[in-house]
């Protein structure tokens, strides 16, 4: 496996269509259901983002298995506005002032188990100007709030229901880069 950097302009072609046959697969979704269409429209406007960074893991047929990606947080934005609603006056003078969004973290569960996990989480941090980053972790993927604990993240709301599907539970992790 090896992982590497995927340029925006490889989201407008064949590694968007990886990239959500691996999201699909590691969110239990059935390929051309509305979250996997939801997740391509999401992913190609995160795409033209200052800051965005993003990495694929690739298996030796040079399948993506596994991608992460990220931008620099800016006031205004949905996800950030409704973090920031949720934060104390401290918190959001500490956490947003100069913030990185980690937006996607998956493996297809074919590929777990290997650390492609940490090491796409690594890549993406790897080298990052801004002082803090962020994620919302969903309660229900212990696995992956395993790995972000693992790499020094902490909770910064235990529970934060978003607008946009307030059944599921959400932790707002933060790490001091």
């Amino acid at each position: 496996m090896i992982v590497r950097p995927i340029a925006a302009a490889e989201l407008a072609g064949p590694q968007l269509e990886a990239l959500l046959r691996v999201f699909g697969a590691a969110m239990g979704y059935t390929q051309g259901s509305t979250q996997v269409a939801a997740q391509g429209s999401v992913t190609r406007h995160h795409a033209e983002r200052v800051g965005f960074r993003a990495f694929g893991a690739f298996d030796e047929h040079d399948q993506m298995v596994g991608f992460s990606y990220g931008y620099h947080s800016q006031p205004g934005l949905w996800w950030r506005e409704q973090v920031r609603a949720a934060l104390t006056p401290v918190q959001r003078s500490l956490w947003l002032a100069d913030a990185f969004e980690v937006c996607e973290l998956h493996v297809h569960p074919a590929a777990q188990g290997q650390h492609l996990g940490s090491q796409l989480h690594d890549s993406l941090l790897a080298g990052l100007s801004e002082k803090t980053a962020l994620l919302s972790a969903m309660h229900r993927s212990e696995r992956a709030r395993q790995l972000y604990f693992s790499r020094g993240w902490q909770v910064l709301i235990e529970d934060l229901r978003f607008t946009s599907d307030p059944h599921t539970p959400f932790s707002i992790l933060g790490l001091l880069l």
